[in-house]
Protein backbone atom coordinates (compact mmCIF):
# COMPACT_ATOMS: atom_id res chain seq x y z
CA UNK A 1 0.00 0.00 0.00
CA UNK A 2 1.16 3.51 -0.77
CA UNK A 3 1.69 5.96 2.09
CA UNK A 4 -1.46 7.89 3.02
CA UNK A 5 -0.75 11.43 4.19
CA UNK A 6 -3.25 13.95 5.52
CA UNK A 7 -2.42 17.61 4.82
CA UNK A 8 -3.99 20.60 6.50
CA UNK A 9 -5.99 22.01 9.34
CA UNK A 10 -9.00 19.77 9.92
CA UNK A 11 -8.34 17.84 13.11
CA UNK A 12 -11.72 16.07 13.08
CA UNK A 13 -11.18 14.65 9.57
CA UNK A 14 -7.62 13.69 10.48
CA UNK A 15 -8.90 11.74 13.48
CA UNK A 16 -11.53 10.02 11.32
CA UNK A 17 -8.90 9.06 8.75
CA UNK A 18 -6.51 7.84 11.45
CA UNK A 19 -9.26 5.72 13.01
CA UNK A 20 -9.88 4.13 9.63
CA UNK A 21 -6.26 3.80 8.47
CA UNK A 22 -3.95 3.52 11.46
CA UNK A 23 -0.79 3.89 9.35
CA UNK A 24 -1.87 7.26 7.94
CA UNK A 25 0.55 10.13 8.51
CA UNK A 26 0.06 13.88 8.84
CA UNK A 27 2.01 16.72 7.24
CA UNK A 28 1.69 20.50 7.04
CA UNK A 29 2.48 20.83 3.32
CA UNK A 30 2.80 18.85 0.12
CA UNK A 31 6.54 19.32 0.20
CA UNK A 32 6.68 17.86 3.72
CA UNK A 33 4.45 14.98 2.63
CA UNK A 34 6.76 14.16 -0.26
CA UNK A 35 9.75 14.03 2.08
CA UNK A 36 7.79 11.95 4.58
CA UNK A 37 6.68 9.33 2.06
CA UNK A 38 8.70 6.14 1.74
CA UNK A 39 6.71 4.62 -1.14
CA UNK A 40 6.96 5.15 -4.91
CA UNK A 41 3.65 7.01 -4.85
CA UNK A 42 1.70 8.54 -1.97
CA UNK A 43 -1.90 9.41 -1.31
CA UNK A 44 -2.79 12.92 -0.16
CA UNK A 45 -6.03 13.54 1.70
CA UNK A 46 -6.53 17.29 1.90
CA UNK A 47 -8.12 19.02 4.87
CA UNK A 48 -11.80 19.64 4.24
CA UNK A 49 -12.37 16.24 2.64
CA UNK A 50 -14.59 13.66 4.26
CA UNK A 51 -13.36 10.36 2.80
CA UNK A 52 -16.11 8.08 1.56
CA UNK A 53 -16.32 4.86 3.53
CA UNK A 54 -16.08 2.66 0.45
CA UNK A 55 -13.04 4.38 -1.07
CA UNK A 56 -10.22 1.86 -1.53
CA UNK A 57 -6.71 3.08 -0.70
CA UNK A 58 -5.25 -0.28 -1.78
CA UNK A 59 -5.22 0.68 -5.46
CA UNK A 60 -1.81 0.19 -7.06
CA UNK A 61 -0.68 1.73 -10.33
CA UNK A 62 0.96 -0.12 -13.16
CA UNK A 63 4.58 0.99 -13.55
CA UNK A 64 3.82 2.94 -16.73
CA UNK A 65 1.03 4.79 -14.85
CA UNK A 66 3.29 6.05 -12.05
CA UNK A 67 4.30 9.11 -14.05
CA UNK A 68 0.86 10.68 -13.59
CA UNK A 69 -0.80 12.58 -10.79
CA UNK A 70 -4.07 10.75 -10.15
CA UNK A 71 -6.96 12.96 -9.02
CA UNK A 72 -10.28 11.69 -7.68
CA UNK A 73 -13.54 13.58 -7.37
CA UNK A 74 -14.61 15.50 -4.29
CA UNK A 75 -18.37 15.90 -4.66
CA UNK A 76 -18.62 16.80 -8.38
CA UNK A 77 -15.22 18.46 -8.76
CA UNK A 78 -11.85 16.97 -9.67
CA UNK A 79 -10.04 18.43 -6.65
CA UNK A 80 -10.22 15.65 -4.11
CA UNK A 81 -7.99 12.84 -2.89
CA UNK A 82 -4.82 12.73 -4.98
CA UNK A 83 -2.21 10.08 -5.67
CA UNK A 84 1.19 11.65 -6.31
CA UNK A 85 4.31 10.05 -7.74
CA UNK A 86 7.29 10.41 -5.44
CA UNK A 87 9.08 12.15 -8.33
CA UNK A 88 6.51 14.95 -8.54
CA UNK A 89 7.93 18.45 -9.10
CA UNK A 90 6.08 20.46 -6.46
CA UNK A 91 7.32 23.78 -7.85
CA UNK A 92 5.15 23.24 -10.92
CA UNK A 93 1.95 22.76 -8.93
CA UNK A 94 -0.65 25.38 -8.04
CA UNK A 95 -1.34 23.82 -4.67
CA UNK A 96 -3.93 26.35 -3.52
CA UNK A 97 -6.18 25.66 -6.51
CA UNK A 98 -5.02 22.05 -6.97
CA UNK A 99 -4.03 22.55 -10.58
CA UNK A 100 -1.57 19.96 -11.87
CA UNK A 101 0.28 19.02 -15.02
CA UNK A 102 0.56 15.48 -16.30
CA UNK A 103 -2.63 14.50 -14.55
CA UNK A 104 -5.07 11.62 -14.80
CA UNK A 105 -8.65 12.19 -13.61
CA UNK A 106 -10.76 9.40 -12.13
CA UNK A 107 -14.54 9.62 -12.37
CA UNK A 108 -14.87 8.25 -8.86
CA UNK A 109 -16.28 10.30 -5.98
CA UNK A 110 -13.75 9.52 -3.27
CA UNK A 111 -14.77 12.23 -0.82
CA UNK A 112 -17.23 14.94 0.03
CA UNK A 113 -16.65 18.39 1.44
CA UNK A 114 -16.61 18.22 5.22
CA UNK A 115 -17.95 20.72 7.68
CA UNK A 116 -15.22 22.48 9.73
CA UNK A 117 -13.91 20.35 12.57
CA UNK A 118 -12.69 21.38 16.03
CA UNK A 119 -9.55 23.44 16.44
CA UNK A 120 -6.39 22.25 18.15
CA UNK A 121 -6.19 23.05 21.88
CA UNK A 122 -2.85 24.02 23.44
CA UNK A 123 -2.20 24.36 27.17
CA UNK A 124 0.68 26.76 27.90
CA UNK A 125 2.47 26.53 31.24
CA UNK A 126 5.67 27.86 32.70
CA UNK A 127 6.07 27.34 36.44
CA UNK A 128 2.52 27.66 37.76
CA UNK A 129 2.09 25.60 40.91
CA UNK A 130 -1.25 24.20 39.75
CA UNK A 131 -0.38 23.67 36.07
CA UNK A 132 -0.07 19.87 36.17
CA UNK A 133 -3.40 19.59 37.97
CA UNK A 134 -5.11 21.92 35.52
CA UNK A 135 -3.67 20.10 32.49
CA UNK A 136 -4.76 16.73 33.86
CA UNK A 137 -8.30 18.07 34.21
CA UNK A 138 -8.18 19.45 30.66
CA UNK A 139 -7.05 16.26 28.95
CA UNK A 140 -9.54 14.20 30.93
CA UNK A 141 -12.29 16.09 29.10
CA UNK A 142 -10.39 16.90 25.89
CA UNK A 143 -7.76 14.16 25.34
CA UNK A 144 -6.38 15.65 22.10
CA UNK A 145 -5.07 18.75 23.92
CA UNK A 146 -1.38 19.51 23.51
CA UNK A 147 0.97 21.17 26.01
CA UNK A 148 3.77 23.71 25.69
CA UNK A 149 5.79 23.96 28.89
CA UNK A 150 8.76 26.01 30.03
CA UNK A 151 9.21 28.28 27.00
CA UNK A 152 10.59 31.63 28.17
CA UNK A 153 8.67 34.67 26.99
CA UNK A 154 4.92 35.01 26.50
CA UNK A 155 5.21 35.72 22.77
CA UNK A 156 7.69 32.90 22.22
CA UNK A 157 5.48 30.41 24.06
CA UNK A 158 2.50 31.24 21.86
CA UNK A 159 4.60 31.00 18.70
CA UNK A 160 5.76 27.58 19.89
CA UNK A 161 2.12 26.62 20.43
CA UNK A 162 1.16 27.71 16.92
CA UNK A 163 4.02 25.67 15.49
CA UNK A 164 2.57 22.52 17.07
CA UNK A 165 -0.89 23.06 15.55
CA UNK A 166 -2.39 21.96 12.25
CA UNK A 167 -5.70 23.85 12.34
CA UNK A 168 -6.01 27.34 10.87
CA UNK A 169 -7.08 28.61 14.28
CA UNK A 170 -6.14 27.20 17.66
CA UNK A 171 -7.23 27.46 21.28
CA UNK A 172 -4.92 28.66 24.06
CA UNK A 173 -5.51 27.66 27.67
CA UNK A 174 -3.25 29.28 30.26
CA UNK A 175 -1.46 27.18 32.87
CA UNK A 176 -3.55 28.60 35.72
CA UNK A 177 -6.91 28.14 33.96
CA UNK A 178 -9.58 25.87 35.40
CA UNK A 179 -12.08 25.26 32.59
CA UNK A 180 -15.70 25.56 33.70
CA UNK A 181 -17.97 22.57 33.19
CA UNK A 182 -20.13 24.02 30.39
CA UNK A 183 -17.30 25.23 28.15
CA UNK A 184 -16.58 22.72 25.38
CA UNK A 185 -14.29 24.30 22.70
CA UNK A 186 -16.91 23.60 20.02
CA UNK A 187 -17.03 27.15 18.64
CA UNK A 188 -16.18 27.50 14.92
CA UNK A 189 -15.31 30.99 13.71
CA UNK A 190 -17.20 32.27 10.65
CA UNK A 191 -15.08 32.59 7.53
CA UNK A 192 -14.90 36.39 7.75
CA UNK A 193 -13.56 36.23 11.33
CA UNK A 194 -10.76 33.71 10.91
CA UNK A 195 -8.24 36.55 11.18
CA UNK A 196 -9.73 37.73 14.50
CA UNK A 197 -8.41 37.12 17.99
CA UNK A 198 -11.32 35.75 20.05
CA UNK A 199 -11.19 36.12 23.83
CA UNK A 200 -13.58 34.50 26.27
CA UNK A 201 -14.21 35.83 29.75
CA UNK A 202 -12.83 34.35 32.95
CA UNK A 203 -13.57 34.79 36.63
CA UNK A 204 -10.91 36.21 38.92
CA UNK A 205 -10.95 34.22 42.20
CA UNK A 206 -9.39 37.05 44.24
CA UNK A 207 -11.46 40.12 43.35
CA UNK A 208 -14.32 38.48 41.37
CA UNK A 209 -13.76 40.59 38.25
CA UNK A 210 -15.13 38.92 35.12
CA UNK A 211 -13.56 39.91 31.80
CA UNK A 212 -10.98 38.69 29.29
CA UNK A 213 -8.04 38.56 31.70
CA UNK A 214 -6.83 34.95 31.85
CA UNK A 215 -9.63 33.73 29.62
CA UNK A 216 -9.46 31.05 26.94
CA UNK A 217 -8.41 32.49 23.58
CA UNK A 218 -8.80 31.47 19.96
CA UNK A 219 -5.97 32.66 17.70
CA UNK A 220 -5.40 32.58 13.93
CA UNK A 221 -2.40 30.31 13.48
CA UNK A 222 -0.52 32.08 10.69
CA UNK A 223 -0.87 35.52 12.26
CA UNK A 224 0.40 34.12 15.56
CA UNK A 225 3.51 32.77 13.85
CA UNK A 226 4.12 36.26 12.43
CA UNK A 227 3.24 38.28 15.54
CA UNK A 228 5.05 41.47 16.55
CA UNK A 229 7.02 40.35 19.61
CA UNK A 230 7.94 43.95 20.53
CA UNK A 231 4.45 44.76 21.84
CA UNK A 232 3.98 44.28 25.60
CA UNK A 233 0.44 42.93 25.23
CA UNK A 234 0.73 39.64 23.39
CA UNK A 235 -2.94 39.26 22.48
CA UNK A 236 -3.18 42.54 20.58
CA UNK A 237 0.17 41.95 18.85
CA UNK A 238 -1.34 39.18 16.72
CA UNK A 239 -4.19 40.95 14.95
CA UNK A 240 -5.91 44.34 14.90
CA UNK A 241 -9.22 42.47 14.76
CA UNK A 242 -10.54 41.48 18.15
CA UNK A 243 -13.75 39.76 19.24
CA UNK A 244 -14.90 39.63 22.85
CA UNK A 245 -16.92 36.49 23.56
CA UNK A 246 -19.66 36.72 26.22
CA UNK A 247 -19.34 33.28 27.83
CA UNK A 248 -17.17 32.51 30.86
CA UNK A 249 -14.58 29.91 29.88
CA UNK A 250 -12.66 29.39 33.10
CA UNK A 251 -11.58 30.47 36.54
CA UNK A 252 -8.12 32.01 36.24
CA UNK A 253 -6.60 30.54 39.39
CA UNK A 254 -3.43 32.65 39.32
CA UNK A 255 -3.34 32.80 43.13
CA UNK A 256 -1.61 29.45 43.55
CA UNK A 257 1.47 30.77 45.39
CA UNK A 258 2.81 34.19 46.47
CA UNK A 259 5.02 34.89 43.45
CA UNK A 260 2.53 33.69 40.80
CA UNK A 261 -0.16 35.82 42.41
CA UNK A 262 2.00 38.95 42.61
CA UNK A 263 3.39 38.47 39.09
CA UNK A 264 -0.02 38.05 37.48
CA UNK A 265 -1.45 41.12 39.18
CA UNK A 266 1.65 43.18 38.36
CA UNK A 267 1.57 42.30 34.65
CA UNK A 268 -2.14 42.92 34.19
CA UNK A 269 -2.17 46.24 36.03
CA UNK A 270 0.95 47.46 34.26
CA UNK A 271 -0.87 46.88 30.97
CA UNK A 272 -4.05 48.51 32.21
CA UNK A 273 -2.38 51.62 33.60
CA UNK A 274 -0.04 52.13 30.63
CA UNK A 275 -2.99 51.64 28.25
CA UNK A 276 -0.97 49.44 25.89
CA UNK A 277 -4.01 47.22 25.27
CA UNK A 278 -5.59 48.40 22.04
CA UNK A 279 -9.21 49.59 22.09
CA UNK A 280 -9.41 49.91 25.88
CA UNK A 281 -12.48 51.58 27.34
CA UNK A 282 -10.95 54.14 29.69
CA UNK A 283 -13.75 54.14 32.27
CA UNK A 284 -13.83 50.35 32.32
CA UNK A 285 -10.04 50.20 32.63
CA UNK A 286 -10.05 52.65 35.55
CA UNK A 287 -12.70 50.61 37.37
CA UNK A 288 -10.74 47.39 36.87
CA UNK A 289 -7.53 48.99 38.12
CA UNK A 290 -9.27 50.21 41.25
CA UNK A 291 -10.72 46.76 41.92
CA UNK A 292 -7.36 45.03 41.38
CA UNK A 293 -5.67 47.43 43.81
CA UNK A 294 -8.27 47.36 46.58
CA UNK A 295 -10.41 44.21 46.58
CA UNK A 296 -9.66 40.67 47.71
CA UNK A 297 -7.29 40.95 50.64
CA UNK A 298 -9.06 38.10 52.45
CA UNK A 299 -8.78 35.73 49.46
CA UNK A 300 -6.00 33.16 49.17
CA UNK A 301 -2.78 35.19 48.63
CA UNK A 302 -4.98 38.27 48.29
CA UNK A 303 -2.34 40.46 49.96
CA UNK A 304 0.12 39.53 47.22
CA UNK A 305 -2.46 40.22 44.51
CA UNK A 306 -3.13 43.73 45.81
CA UNK A 307 0.57 44.46 46.30
CA UNK A 308 1.39 43.26 42.79
CA UNK A 309 -1.49 45.25 41.33
CA UNK A 310 -0.36 48.47 43.01
CA UNK A 311 3.26 47.95 41.96
CA UNK A 312 2.24 47.10 38.39
CA UNK A 313 -0.11 50.06 38.13
CA UNK A 314 2.65 52.41 39.26
CA UNK A 315 5.18 50.84 36.90
CA UNK A 316 2.82 51.05 33.93
CA UNK A 317 1.92 54.67 34.58
CA UNK A 318 5.59 55.58 35.01
CA UNK A 319 6.63 53.87 31.77
CA UNK A 320 3.57 54.37 29.56
CA UNK A 321 5.71 55.84 26.77
CA UNK A 322 8.63 53.43 27.20
CA UNK A 323 8.02 50.20 25.25
CA UNK A 324 11.38 48.75 26.27
CA UNK A 325 10.50 49.12 29.95
CA UNK A 326 6.99 47.76 29.41
CA UNK A 327 8.41 44.78 27.54
CA UNK A 328 10.04 43.65 30.79
CA UNK A 329 6.67 42.61 32.18
CA UNK A 330 6.91 39.54 29.93
CA UNK A 331 10.30 38.57 31.38
CA UNK A 332 9.59 36.24 34.28
CA UNK A 333 13.17 36.35 35.56
CA UNK A 334 12.96 40.15 35.80
CA UNK A 335 9.59 39.89 37.51
CA UNK A 336 11.06 37.49 40.08
CA UNK A 337 13.77 40.04 40.86
CA UNK A 338 11.13 42.72 41.40
CA UNK A 339 9.13 40.40 43.63
CA UNK A 340 12.16 39.43 45.71
CA UNK A 341 12.91 43.12 46.26
CA UNK A 342 9.50 43.78 47.81
CA UNK A 343 8.63 43.60 51.50
CA UNK A 344 5.14 42.21 51.56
Amino acid sequence: MYDIIFIGDDTLQWKKLKDRVAIAKRAKSLEAAKKMSLTRMFWVVWAGLDVNKDFDFSYKCEVWDEQYIHVFKNDDEYNGITLFPKTVDISNIDIENRVYKNVKYWDIVASNTSVPGPYDIVFISYNETNADQNYAALIERFPMSKRIHGVKGIHQAHIAAATECFTDMFWIVDGDAQIVDDFDFSYIAPDHQRDHVHVWRSQNPVNNLIYGYGGVKLFPRNLTLQMDISKPDMTTSISDKFKVMPEISNITSFNSDPFSTWRSAFRECAKLSSKVIDRQNEDETAQRLTTWCTVGEQALYGTYAIAGAKAGAAYGARNKDNLDALGKINNFDWLKEQFDATNI
